[in-house]
Order: C-alpha cells, then structure tokens, then sequence
C-alpha cells in the first residue's frame, strides 16, 4: 500500500482496511489464501494511491510494480459498503479487488480465473463465462451487446482483460449484494444471474 505524501490518513487507513477485509475475510490474522499472497508479493502488486488522477508520479515507482490506482478523491469511507447512497460511492471497494484479483487470484489460479488473455482458443474459466454472459467472444465493447446477453460493460478503452477484472468485480459484489443500491449503474443486465455464468 503505497500512497502520495498529503494523501489522508483516514482514508489511507481505510484503505489498507479493505485490503487486509479482503484477504482476511475471516479475520483470524491469517490470509486466507497464502498462495494469493505469495502471488502479489512476486508480482509486485500493490495499491499505487494519489490525491487526484493527475497528482503523483508513476516514475517513483519501479517498472516491475503492478499498480492499481486509488485517487484520495475517490475514496470514500464514510459512505462505503452498506453506506453507500446514490450520490456517494466508495471507490476503495472496487479498486483493491482488482488489484488482488489482477496481481493474485488469476495469477495464482490462472487456469480458473485468469484474466491475462491468450487468444480465443485458450481461455481461463472465468474467461469462457465471460463469453457466455457478454453473447459471444469480443476482443473490444460490442455495438450493441447481443440480444440476451446479461454482462455489459461499455467503456471502450477496457480491453479483454480489462473486462475480466470488471466482470470479476460485477460478479463477485452482485452476488454478495452489493450492487443492489438504488442508482448505481449495473454491468449486468437481469436481476437473477444464470448459475452457470459463475458456477460452472
């Protein structure tokens, strides 16, 4: 965890708090799942925190750190988890699961939820289901998205792996509850997901 000098320490400190929830989801003091640990380590994978999109320098630090930004500005405790309105989001919950999903999970557990893509005819797990949940195999954002399809993302500058991490981050909180905020925007389209999108 790796933040801007001025960045705050609340925020700071609640953000290092969601990293340690997610890894320790049990809190005994122990992660549970050392392997994942052990991955991000040997990736390099870290939170990369800044006051703002434009302040700090990515030059500080080594090329080999895999980085997942976290802005001060969008780091919201107050209004995180079961807080959260439809003017107030805590972006902290988002951003360190794609890190750990990204630097540890797909690393780890490439062959299941892989996120690194190696063309259409060698696919991770979560990959496949992607392709189900989104209609088909897209290497960009389809235009539109087709007819029956239940995951959309739209932004046009996330790539294939891009959408993996997003998927995995959809899926993940949808199920355990946490899209279901009035006003927030929802990458998937039914209010009851296949089991096959993420049981198979």
């Amino acid at each position: 965890m790796f933040a801007e000098t001025g960045f705050d320490r609340t925020k700071f400190n609640h953000a290092c708090n969601v990293m340690a929830q997610y890894l320790d989801n049990d809190q005994d003091g122990c992660a549970d799942d050392v392997n994942v640990v052990k991955m991000m380590r040997l990736k390099q994978g870290g939170m990369a925190m800044t006051l703002t999109e434009s302040s700090g320098d990515r030059e500080d630090y080594p090329d080999t750190f895999r980085g997942q930004s976290l802005y001060a500005t969008e780091t919201e405790p107050s209004c995180s988890g079961s807080s959260e309105t439809s003017s107030c989001h805590d972006a902290a919950l988002e951003e360190i699961l794609h890190c750990i999903t990204a630097n540890g999970v797909s690393q780890h557990y490439s062959d299941e939820f892989g996120e690194c893509y190696n063309g259409e005819d060698n696919l991770s797990d979560i990959q496949a289901q992607m392709d189900i949940a989104r209609g088909g195999h897209f290497t960009s954002v389809p235009d539109p998205y087709p007819e029956g399809s239940v995951y959309h993302y739209d932004d046009a500058t996330c790539g294939y792996e891009c959408m993996v991490t997003e998927m995995f981050y959809w899926g993940v909180t949808s199920l355990l509850g946490g899209q279901g905020k009035e006003g927030r925007a929802h990458a998937f389209r039914s209010s009851s997901l296949p089991p096959s999108v993420f049981l198979n």
